[in-house]
Parts: structure tokens; sequence; C-alpha cells
């Protein structure tokens, strides 16, 4: 078994994970016994859960997502996502051959053999049979929808619990995208109907009727974007059997589909904003990433939190530390000011931002700061003054300290020579090239310098693939691009978030934007890239929304990490064009029309006889 699925309690897999699951389950020896115990078959449960990709890891091992995304960009070298970047990766690149695909068919696979099989096992009762096949269905739908996000339409296999590399699959084609929307959600309301509104304390993790409606709700929004819907860059594709594999139209109807998705997770009344009438954002938004579970979680895994950590902590903290995951300087700009206003409305073709002068927001000069959170006080520069409490939860910059539980250090130095920053002989790549670090997840009680290398000694941390506040975005999205367009709708739905982030109401600092859609719309997106940062949605964002040309390509911005000080006349605090991205990658991102969506690796289009690729691949 290739790994286990961590559910949120260790509790689930106090039964542990014996040799039989690393076989292929219609196996003699396997097929016989795994059914015939309730033991084994639950452990066989957990196996379907455990080909959940890891999305904790934005070092760019584990997954691609974020260092591929306009918020993030990393020092580490030799990683896959640097030919994302470069629009270099090709059909036969390995970036995505494992993770991105065969692991989910596996998994696809695993979930139907359970599914087929469980009513065997003579200990369950007839109701926790339809439970845990419930469970294996929103699993298998949810691979189906991790692949379509990412390829666009694929191969439905049905209920076949044939290997994906069965040689006689090998004639078949791709769906098409409405075949693979329909099949999917008409998959997880079934999963829904079956599934408990909530999991007992000691289960949470595992699949519930939100969890259901949530994936739904997200596909939906993705089907009812520009990419799928009516993109005429993918109007002459069709599959083997002359189909189109895009709808060749625009549905504006699809809106509305995607706004009643959201609605019904909202209309369970189970989940809710944590914090979000307590007036304490600080507080209140750091137990949404901190707490082991809280009401704003939907669908959430529980990992070691030494991936995100060792690549988020600056090196001079000690132990594991790499600090190499950067902040972008243009997500250090997404958030708003105190007044809740956006500073930074655009970029001139130089690189040179377009400031909201009502915002308050200045990029000259030093003022004295004293950091929320960490709470020392010091001379900082004023571009960081007066933001959203969010900013200072997700943003980590050179000149703060550090509290890490009794490991507290006055000062982080992110420049050359520093004790955070690249080497003066330039063989130190364990650093941010941005001069910004991600926050968010961090835990100032953990002492990761006395944590080591193994693992298990890390605090575990709770990742969510699914919280309440994307609900509220995506309903906020829908209902605004739906011909009967409610305003009380979106702003209420925005406002829930804003508040709990302690900002304005959306129509108090934008009035304008209750009778103006595309305003609204820029809003939305802008919020989504703050509220979402560093949770894997901004990749797929850009791609749906078909805005990735423009905010996906071109330099990439940070302070000046070659200089040798942050003292304010050092030269250190002015937007630079990082020297790499990736390694000794350039740092200007190419992004081609082809890189919406990823190729089929060339090992497939070898191994199936009537396999479409994807445009201009």
């Amino acid at each position: 078994m290739k790994k286990i699925y961590a559910i949120l309690l260790i509790s689930l897999f106090a039964v542990g994970c014996d040799s039989y699951l690393d076989r292929q389950p219609d196996e003699p020896k396997t097929s016989k016994n795994i059914f015939e115990k309730r033991e084994t078959t639950f452990r066989y449960l957990a196996n379907v859960y455990s080909w959940t990709n890891n999305e904790t890891d934005n070092s760019g091992q584990a997954n691609y997502f974020e260092p591929a995304s306009d918020e993030c960009t990393c020092a580490f070298t030799g990683r896959g996502f640097r030919l994302m970047n470069n629009s270099t990766w090709q059909v036969s690149s390995a970036v995505y051959a494992s993770n991105t695909y065969e692991n989910y068919y596996k998994g696809i696979r695993e979930a139907s053999y359970f599914m087929a099989n469980v009513a065997r096992c003579p200990e369950l009762t007839p109701a926790e049979v339809s439970e845990w096949i419930a469970e294996a269905r929103f699993l298998r739908a949810y691979y189906y929808f991790c692949l379509m996000r990412q390829y666009g339409p694929v191969i439905l296999l049905g209920e076949s619990t044939a290997d994906f590399t069965d040689p006689a699959l090998r004639d078949l084609d791709r769906n098409t995208w409405d075949e693979c929307v329909d099949y999917v959600c008409d998959e997880l309301d079934a999963a829904a109907f079956d599934l408990p509104l909530e999991q007992p304390a000691v289960w949470y993790g595992r699949a519930t009727k939100g969890a259901a409606l949530a994936v739904k709700a997200r596909l939906l929004l993705y089907s009812a974007r520009p990419l799928f819907n009516g993109n005429p860059m993918y109007a002459s594709m069709k599959n083997f059997y002359g189909k189109n594999l895009f709808p060749t139209e625009y549905d504006p109807a699809k809106w509305q589909l995607a706004a009643d998705a959201a609605k019904a997770v909202m209309d369970l009344n189970v989940y809710e904003i944590v914090g979000e009438n307590a007036n304490a954002p600080y507080d209140s938004w750091k137990k949404v990433f901190i707490e082991r579970w809280n009401k704003e979680l939907i669908f959430a895994v529980q990992r070691t939190s030494y991936n995100w950590r060792v690549s988020t902590t600056p090196r001079a903290v000690g132990g594991r530390a790499y600090g190499g995951v950067s902040v972008t300087q243009k997500l250090v700009d997404a958030f708003a000011m105190s007044n809740g206003r956006y500073p930074i409305t655009g970029y001139l073709s130089d690189g040179k931002p377009i400031v909201d002068d009502e915002s308050g927001y200045t990029e000259s000069g030093f003022a004295s700061f004293k950091h929320p959170i960490l709470g020392q006080t010091k001379p900082t520069f004023k571009m960081y003054l007066n933001r959203e409490p969010r900013f200072y939860m997700s943003v980590y910059w050179s000149g703060l300290n550090w509290i890490g539980g009794t490991n507290r250090l006055d000062e982080i130095q992110l420049y050359t020579g520093g004790n955070s920053g690249p080497g003066i002989d330039g063989t130190q790549t364990n650093y941010s090239v941005t001069g910004y670090l991600p926050f968010k997840f961090q835990d100032i009680t953990f002492d990761s310098k006395s944590a080591g290398s193994s693992t298990s000694a890390w605090i575990a941390i709770t990742w969510p693939l699914f919280r309440y506040a994307e609900i509220l975005l995506d309903y906020a999205e829908a209902v605004n691009n739906c011909e009967e367009r409610v305003a009380s709708e979106i702003t209420g739905a925005l406002n829930r978030i804003r508040r709990r982030a302690g900002v304005p109401d959306i129509e108090d600092v934008y009035p304008a934007a209750e009778t103006d859609r595309a305003l609204m719309n820029d809003l939305i997106v802008r919020e989504r890239m703050v509220e979402l940062n560093f949770e894997n949605h901004r990749y797929f964002d850009t791609r749906t929304l078909m805005i990735a040309e423009k905010e996906d390509a071109g330099d990439v911005y940070g302070m000046n990490i070659s200089a040798r000080s942050h003292a304010e006349d050092s030269g250190f605090w002015k937007r630079t064009v990082i020297l790499h991205d990736g390694g000794n990658t350039p740092s200007a991102r190419v992004f081609s029309k082809r890189d919406y969506l990823f190729p089929f690796h060339q090992s497939e289009v070898d191994r199936l006889n009537n396999l479409t690729q994807n445009y201009q691949w």
C-alpha cells in the first residue's frame, strides 16, 4: 500500500496496515480474506481513502499547484513545477505521471472494488454497508473531480473493477466534459443520500453529506467558468466517437446550477464561519488552521506538518528549517488595507504597481510597528502597515522576530549573507527568493527546532480540502454571474468572510459593485486569492477563469534580497525581479495556451489506441 490516509484521529488507523493491502485486490488470497471480517473490511476502506493527494507539501515535491501559481515561487531545484512555469514540460515529463493521474485511477479502482464486495462482510449491518459504500462512492467521485480539474474530460470507467492499465480497456477514449460532470454529480448526489450529516468526533475527516455536496459545488463552478463553458479554443476537439469533448457554446444556466449546488451546502446548516461575530479576527482565523477540527471544515485531512513547516520556516530557526517556499509580491499586494480597500489595482508594463490612492497605501519610508501575533515592536517598511488581519497571519517578511515554542529569535534576516537569506558565496539554497515566507498554518507554540527529522515528532496539521468560506465564495461568484443577479445574496456571502477577517463590508467600500457585475467579479477573485491563499486554489482559479495568460506569465517580483542588509537605506525594500524561479530556472514565466490543461502522459498515449490528447500537446 502506497500510503495510509491520515483521517483526523489516529484511531482510524489503530487497526494497522497489512501486506494484503499491497496486493491487487483481485488476487485470490486477498479477495478470499479481506471481506470476511469487519476489521479487515474497514482497513480496505482506509486504503480507498489513501489515494488522496498530499496537498500539504507546497514545495513542489508532492504537488505542483502552489509553486506553479502566481502566489508562490520556490528556491528548491530539480522539481517539476519549474517545467510548468516555463512551459517547457512535455508529454514525456514525469511531473504529472503518478500523483496527478495514475494514483487517482488506482483510487477509483480500489473504490469500485470495495463497493462491489463490502456487502460480503457478514459482520456489517445493512446500514453500515450502505454508509461505507457511500464513502467509497464519494471518494471515487472526488478522484474523478481531481482528474477533471487538471485534464478536463477523462475516461469514465463506471462500475468496472479492472485496473486502469488492463489491456481490455485499451480501446477507450475520453468521455465528454458534460458526460463527466453529469456522472460525477450523480455519484455525489447518490453518496450524499447515504452519508451522515456529521461524523462522530472520533471519525472527523471521513466523508459526510456536506463533503459530497461541496465537491459538487466546486465542480459545477469550474464547469460554469470560461475554460469549460463554450471556450472557442476547444471547439473543434472531438473524441474517437465523434463527440465534442468540450461544450461548444456558452450556457448561462450553468451559473445557476453552480449557485444551487453551493446553496445546498449552506442549507445543511451544519457549517459556519469560525469567529464570524466574535470581532477577534486573529484568534478566529488562526483556529481554522490550527485547531484539530472546527465547524468551518467540510472535508479535510490531517497529516504531519513536517512538509509544510520545514519548507516555510526560516533557516536561522535551526533544526529542519529550509525556508525555500516564497510568497510572491503579487500575493503581498493582494491583501486589503485595514479600511477594506485593495491597495494595488494593477501593474504597468514595467511592473510598477497602480496604487489606489483612497486605500492609504504607501511604499515610502519606515514607521514603528508592533506585529499583532509576534508582538515585538520595531521599525517596519510602510508597505506592511495598516493591512488587514489576514495579511499578518499569512505573510512573513524580513526583520520580524520568530516565536516557535521556547525557541525565540529576535530577528530573521532574508537578505544575502543574512541568517536566513542566500549565502554570499552563492551556495546556499535554503532561502526565500522573494524576501517573504508563508506564515499561514504556522503554530507559534510549536518548537520545530527540537522536532528532529522524524515526521511523527511534528504536530499534525489539519489541511482543508473544502471549507465553508470557499462555499460562500463559490456562491457569491455563481450568483453574480446568474442572469437573475441578486446583489444582496452576493454581498451577504462575501461579508460573512470579510467580517471574520475584520474588514468592512464590501458594499461600504465598493458601493458601485452592487450594480456592476464585472467589478464584483474582480473583487470576488481578489477575495478568493486572499482568503484561500496557499490552499491550492489559485492555480485552478487562474486557469478555469482563463486569466492565467495574464496572471501567470512574465516576471516574478519580490524584495531585493541581493542587498547585504534590510536597513531602511540598504536597497532591500524595493520591488525587484527575482533572479530565478525554481533552482536555476529564469524568473520570467511563460504561459502557453496549451498549459491550461495537463497533457496526458506519453505512456497513456502509447497504451491507449484511441486517446485524444489535450489542446496543442
